[in-house]
């Protein structure tokens, strides 16, 4: 084979062309794979979360249905029944709120989008309801602490109230610093 290569230079140069040729497509057809499995996981993925996440929302709605009326059928204190239905039901629309964000901004069918945008509105979105869930759950629990007579647990719902306050300006500040990119991106 070598004395062949010694005695036809030309045919052992495309020989060695042909090879590198075919290494290259061999390359080029796993990357092509590689780009059609990442582009088909989302369509799968994100309907798949979004039903999943759905679908805990429903389970923590009746579970809020069960929680308000189990303190009632038992023991007949309506206010006990309210704060833990109350308190399941914040969580049911945190899990809601999650799904609808799954599915509005990571299914867009193949076309492309703004990924800034993406971000600001899913962190907004998302921010907006631990914001709200913390501030409900500091205030369930202020009422259920007072009439207990608990008032030394105050500092618990006072943590939380502190929290979502922080959280409030991390997402001003987060809104602030990202809205230059998003300026210099639609100009």
């Amino acid at each position: 084979m070598q004395a062949d290569a010694a005695a036809h230079p030309p045919q052992a140069a495309r020989r060695a062309g042909a090879a590198l040729d075919q290494s290259a497509r061999s390359a080029g057809g796993t990357l092509d794979a590689l780009n059609r499995t990442i582009t088909a996981l989302p369509r799968i993925f994100v309907p798949l979360f979004a039903l999943m996440f759905l679908a805990l929302s429903v389970c923590f709605i009746f579970l809020t249905l069960f929680e308000f009326a189990a303190p009632i059928l038992e023991t007949g204190d309506f206010m006990e029944g309210l704060v833990k239905g109350l308190h399941t039901g914040v969580v049911a629309l945190a899990v809601y709120e999650l799904a609808q964000i799954v599915h509005q901004e990571y299914d867009h069918g193949g076309k492309p989008q703004n990924i800034m945008a993406r971000i600001r509105r899913g962190v907004a979105r998302f921010g907006s309801v631990v914001i709200v869930a913390l501030v409900l759950e500091s205030l369930i629990l202020v009422i259920k602490y007072s009439q207990k007579d608990l008032a030394g647990f105050l500092y618990y719902p006072a943590a939380l109230i502190v929290s979502a306050a922080l959280l409030l300006i991390a997402l001003g500040v987060f809104a602030r610093l990202t809205a230059v990119p998003m300026r210099a991106v639609k100009s």
